[in-house]
């Protein structure tokens, strides 16, 4: 019956995990309550507003199967709300994963995890939100599954599978949290070198496992569908393993980590502060425990710990190994946040010599965490208060040109567009807060033609939002057209002549693109 397994279920869940669950959930509606309930797309979502999400061309192959359930519509309330749920869900499984039996803990990682940079970047890609979401929480899945003390590693290779089929960065994210149960393991649950090695060796055969069966499912689906991989993002040369540059893969982690915390390149802010605040408390904390414990005894175990510790560096820009030329943005930094967590462990491990230590040590981190999870919800909020005011002044300039095209003799006739360039100050995709907020710009969404991705962000948005039906000129076509005089001569936006008919076509200059002299 139905009442005897909601029963059932309600004895299953833990105290700790709905504590998790719900500071998720009230953090999560702090911080994301203003892009839920206001239409913010950003660039793609001018394209996506509504679209099939058949990605497999960059790899994604699974992304189309979990965002069917909510529509192909980009839905601000119905997708945020369902990313909003499903990290809380991640977050649970996290507590899991850890072993967390505080319930102030657990809420403290369903907050901070909610409200990270990377949640507010995917909420920015709203049309696939549910989607990236669905994926975290896979992931954190995945490696609850494969770290239990009876692992079922099958289940784990095939959500490696599934979570890198919907998006590939969020990999890291299983990763970082295997990395991070095998150094509170060694340090707290001082498990021998030789069992933490072996357990190793079993995740490291399932995520190679899992990766091969996921590029056997995409190789297969490119070949039945007869499509071939993209180069955005280096996707193919990914899949041949062609990018392959250690040195430079080194440097992309470095500078991807420095600019994720420590970004302090316009003058000191509060999140750096704090971040460097956290650094230095987790840190202090850590080697206070290794001494006054005595672990220094065990060398091996803590040789086992700083490599665990040094690869979590590696393991947040594992893509950077596969692909060096990676542009890792904020929308890929999901597994950053196990940093954190790092950080919020110190709440309930460690034995005090007094409950006045111990106390002290609990406030110190419940304050900090607070801090910084009221810095995240603040940042959330300029996030989308900057993206609100790029789409009306996106808004204001498309409606301008709009005009000008009806007031164009003969463009009432035409039914192609020819997009030149780019408005100026379009080009950026992300805003420096810091963090960098990926999905976000001070400029304008209205950015060139992506050919790469096939998609025209002016044409989609003239045609959604000022009624038009035009179908834009690309490829060889374009080339074509650019090289001529009357193209050429062509004034720049909003000088006279920006707009103009050639033959069935309206060409409308924006920028210098394809200019010869």
């Amino acid at each position: 019956m139905p009442e005897k397994t909601l029963e059932k279920l309600k004895k299953t869940i833990q105290p700790e995990w709905k504590a998790c669950f719900f500071a998720a959930l009230l953090v999560g509606f702090l911080a994301h309550f203003y892009k839920l309930t206001n239409h913010l797309p950003n660039w793609d979502g001018l394209v996506f507003r509504y679209d099939p999400q058949n990605m497999l061309g960059l790899g994604r192959w699974f992304l189309s199967v979990v965002c069917a359930p909510s529509s192909f519509y980009d839905l601000p309330f119905l997708n945020g709300i369902i990313a909003i749920v499903f990290h809380a869900l991640g977050a649970v499984c996290i507590c899991e994963v850890l072993g967390v039996r505080e319930k102030t803990t657990a809420g403290l990682i369903g907050a901070v995890v909610v409200s990270f940079s990377t949640v507010t970047s995917v909420l920015m890609y709203n049309y696939v939100a549910d989607g990236y979401s669905i994926a975290f929480f896979l992931a954190c899945l995945a490696a609850l599954y494969l770290t239990k003390e009876k692992p079922k590693y099958w289940l784990g290779v095939v959500l490696i599978a599934l979570t890198t089929g919907i998006y590939q960065a969020y990999v890291t994210v299983t990763i970082m949290l295997i990395l991070l149960k095998m150094i509170d393991k060694t340090i707290y649950g001082n498990v021998s070198f030789g069992k933490i090695l072996k357990k190793c060796a079993w995740i490291l055969a399932s995520g190679i496992l899992g990766m091969a069966l996921y590029a056997v499912v995409l190789k297969l689906l490119l070949a039945v569908s007869s499509t071939e991989l993209l180069e955005y993002q280096g996707i193919n040369d990914s899949a041949a393993l062609a990018g392959l540059d250690l040195f430079a893969a080194l440097y992309v982690v470095k500078e991807t980590f420095l600019s994720c915390f420590f970004d302090a390149s316009n003058g000191p802010n509060v999140y750096v502060i704090l971040n460097l605040i956290v650094l230095a408390v987790t840190v202090g904390y850590y080697l206070k425990y290794t001494v006054r414990n005595k672990v220094y005894k065990h060398p091996a175990n803590i040789a086992v710990a700083l490599l665990l510790v040094v690869l979590l560096f590696f393991g947040a820009g594992a893509l950077a190994f596969v692909n060096a030329s990676v542009d890792y943005h904020n929308l890929m930094r999901m597994g950053y946040v196990v940093f954190y967590l790092l950080f919020l462990l110190i709440y309930e491990r460690g034995q005090e010599h007094t409950e006045t230590h111990t106390a002290i040590k609990r406030w110190i981190v419940l304050v900090l965490a607070l801090v910084i999870v009221a810095n995240q919800v603040v940042i959330a909020n300029v996030s989308y208060h900057k993206a609100h005011m790029a789409y009306e002044k996106s808004y204001g300039v498309l409606v301008r040109i709009a005009d000008r095209i009806e007031q164009t003799p003969g463009a009432d006739t035409c039914d192609r567009l020819l997009v030149v360039g780019a408005l100026e100050d379009s080009e950026a995709y992300s805003v420096n807060l810091p963090p960098e907020i990926t999905g976000i710009t001070d400029g304008y969404l209205i950015r060139a033609d992506d050919e790469t991705v096939g998609q025209s962000v002016f044409c989609s948005a003239l045609n959604d939002y000022c009624g038009k039906q035009y179908v834009f000129v690309s490829g060889q076509e374009k080339q074509a057209m650019l090289e001529t005089a009357e193209v050429f001569s062509m004034g720049i936006w909003p000088a006279n002549g920006c707009v103009a008919v050639v033959e069935d076509t309206v060409v409308v200059k924006l920028g210098a693109e394809g200019e010869h002299q």
